[in-house]
């Protein structure tokens, strides 16, 4: 239902960037090669990541509908609290180092060689302990030996996505983005043909389990293969590199261990509380919006450079880019949140079947976050883009807390149910501190008036979905879609400008 929309913004943003970059004054066309060569290969960079984004999730998702279907709750549950459980450990294979990495190498690329080589030693060091204490722990929790086992083997996975990381490291400082997602796409497709294979031939989730660390064995050979074209790392061991790397990188460490816990404290809770049937219920209707987040962060890869720009050369600009980013995302995430709302269990039954029909109250409830998920992604980079990023980690590390204790409290009563609520609120106390906190430092955004045109048009088309609710999904979302954008036509939801973007778009196709 969202995806005209969202490619839509894409586009305008497109042009909106360019347009303002142009207006910022700091990048010149006539003479200026050098500055041309490095907006156009940021451009293509950007391009490229979110085309990459677009394919692997697509894979992905239809991948792990039908290994759901195959798996029925209780085996998929399991299969989603290993990599949950894991997920923790993968943490401490990286420590923040990636985003340093990058850093260090964009500023002297003279260090590239020695910096991965040492890099390499301290991720191997990471990833040995980070495995060991995953199998350490999970063998004195209480769980069947199967789960216990499937842990042991998946755990050798931190290794390869920790080289994985590694390498990428070398192609996002080098604008080179292609060639980590010519890995990931690999790696998609190898695991959906293995897994595939093991559907049709009736496979147990052991061979499933395997079938994912072989995945991220190819996805690693490929990686190092296309670093080759850029380095050749020395292995020479600078103690006092290491412990630069090590220092510079603990703060984003513990950043990334809150989002952690933020993120994948619910399936664990739910797994020791409730079982592998509320963690497989729940999962498939979480498995539906996760990939949603991803609309936030593509419009957030053109705009943030933006609005870092802006901070310092005009807060009249950072503001307009601030309210076109937060418009945008509403008038993408208020149809698909009524529409899935209304119509979650059609969607629950066709994507995985009348087995899983329990998740129908979760995917209710959890579709509402995606509306905080996108506002937050516009806040986080807005707060980081004007100097203040301890406050999204002020904030995260608040909700992590939060997450918990209402995962606690609401779990034991009201299983998956009570692990969907917990996502939501804790999602909306993250939208209103990083709100306070943008509001404190910059402007109050009139939400309320951005608010008012989308809101109307989703109610008309809630009443129209409503009262042709038995027609087929198949004709009912692009014809409830076509009336959202009518009713937003109606009311003259987008400006002058906008049309002026969407002009330009076409007359340049």
């Amino acid at each position: 239902m969202c995806t005209s929309f969202f490619l839509s913004v894409l586009n305008i943003t497109a042009i909106y960037s360019t347009e303002l970059i142009n207006n910022a004054g700091h990048i010149t066309y006539e003479g200026d090669y050098s500055h041309l060569s490095t907006v156009q290969r940021v451009a293509k960079n950007t391009g490229i990541v979110i085309l990459g984004e677009i394919v692997c999730k697509i894979i992905a998702l239809f991948t792990v509908i039908y290994l759901a279907r195959y798996l029925q709750p209780v085996e998929f549950g399991k299969y989603s609290f290993v990599f949950a459980y894991l997920a923790f450990f993968g943490e401490i294979t990286d420590l923040g180092l990636k985003k340093i990495l990058v850093r260090e190498i964009a500023r002297d690329g003279s260090m590239t060689s020695k910096l991965i080589g040492n890099a390499r030693i301290i991720k191997l060091s990471l990833s040995t302990f980070a495995i060991t204490l995953a199998i350490i722990i999970i063998s004195f929790m209480s769980y069947p030996s199967d789960t216990t086992t499937y842990v042991y083997i998946a755990s050798f996975t931190l290794l390869f996505i920790s080289f994985s990381d590694l390498y990428t490291t070398i192609f996002q400082a080098n604008l080179q983005m292609e060639y980590s997602i010519i890995a990931r796409v690999v790696y998609r497709i190898f695991y959906a043909i293995l897994i595939f294979w093991i559907i049709f031939s009736h496979g147990s989730l052991m061979q499933v389990v395997v079938a994912m660390v072989l995945s991220e064995v190819l996805k690693s050979s490929v990686n190092f293969l296309f670093s080759r074209k850029f380095v050749k790392p020395k292995f020479t061991i600078d103690f006092k590199l290491c412990g630069y790397l090590l220092k510079e990188s603990l703060p984003l460490a513990l950043l990334g261990f809150t989002w952690v816990i933020y993120h994948k404290t619910d399936i664990i809770m739910l797994s020791m509380l409730r079982g592998d049937a509320s963690v497989g219920l729940y999962s498939a209707a979480f498995q539906l919006i996760e990939p949603l987040g991803f609309i936030g962060s593509a419009l957030m890869i053109s705009v943030f450079p933006l609005m870092s720009n802006y901070f310092v050369s005009s807060k009249e600009k950072l503001i307009k880019s601030y309210k076109f980013s937060v418009k945008y995302l509403l008038i993408i995430a208020f149809p698909v949140v009524i529409g899935i709302s209304l119509l979650a269990d059609k969607v629950i039954f066709l994507v995985y079947g009348p087995s899983f029909s329990d998740s129908t109250a979760a995917l209710r409830l959890l579709i509402w976050a995606f509306i905080f998920i996108s506002t937050n992604s516009v806040l986080m980079n807005l707060l980081i883009s004007i100097n203040q990023q301890k406050l999204t980690a002020l904030s995260a590390g608040i909700c992590a807390i939060v997450n918990v204790i209402l995962n606690l409290i609401l779990i034991p009563q009201l299983s998956y149910t009570g692990a969907a609520i917990a996502t939501v609120v804790t999602n909306a106390v993250l939208f209103m501190l990083n709100f306070y906190f943008v509001s404190k430092h910059l402007l109050v955004l009139p939400v309320h008036k951005i608010l008012v045109k989308p809101v109307i048009g989703v109610l008309v088309m809630g009443g129209f979905i409503y009262c042709l609710e038995n027609l087929s999904l198949f004709l009912l979302v692009p014809l409830s879609a076509g009336v959202y954008l009518v009713i937003l036509l109606i009311l003259r939801t987008f400006s002058d400008e906008d049309w002026n973007m969407v002009k330009k778009l076409i007359n340049k196709g």
